[in-house]
């Protein structure tokens, strides 16, 4: 294994907003309940917006882990999760930025990439995350997507928070973490 290919596995993914152990070890120990209980991961699933999220009994589980999360975007955690079968180590943006098979083309197009950083409500970032989820036959940073969701709802409750550190913001450090892939590949 090359130098470069040991860093790649061992680069450790940042968290914006779930930067403490027991929110990680939450958001995990949720995620792999839903992976023993299919028949409430079908229910997630056939949510079709974070709205629909909050009528199901399993969101309320992760919500009690999380009680001061705005609702809607810990729904909107839910029905992605559900989504994702398999866990990745790469960050979810990183993913989306990695070469489809030798194509020189990303798995998730520069286009698409550029609507979903500029979804304008919680429902439209949905779609297009599910979307960006099924694109990588359901595998995902757990942590990663999660944590991007909250971030990005945070900001649109806040945009002023930001506005003095524009490095810290979603479309920034989600820019950055596909560019920096797609560019290991592209010429």
């Amino acid at each position: 294994m090359s130098d470069e290919n040991k860093q790649e596995k061992t680069e450790k993914v940042r968290y914006n907003l779930l930067w403490r152990e027991h929110e990680q070890q939450a958001i995990r120990e949720w995620w792999d309940k839903l992976n023993v209980n299919l028949g409430d991961r079908a229910k997630l699933r056939r949510c079709e917006k974070p709205e629909d999220v909050l009528l199901q009994p399993s969101f309320y589980a992760l919500q009690q882990r999380f009680p001061k999360t705005p609702a809607l975007a810990l729904a909107a955690v839910a029905g992605l999760l559900s989504h994702v079968k398999l866990h990745s180590e790469y960050s979810f943006p990183k993913q989306l930025g990695q070469q489809k098979e030798h194509s020189g083309k990303a798995v998730f197009s520069e286009l698409r990439f550029q609507q979903l950083l500029a979804s304008h409500d919680i429902d439209e970032l949905y779609e297009n995350l599910r979307r960006a989820v099924m694109q990588l036959n359901r595998t995902a940073n757990v942590l990663s997507l999660a944590d991007g969701v909250l971030h990005w709802s945070a900001e649109q409750r806040d945009k002023n928070q930001f506005d003095e550190r524009p490095e810290q913001r979603f479309k920034f450090a989600w820019a950055k973490a596909y560019f920096s892939e797609v560019l290991t590949y592209s010429k």
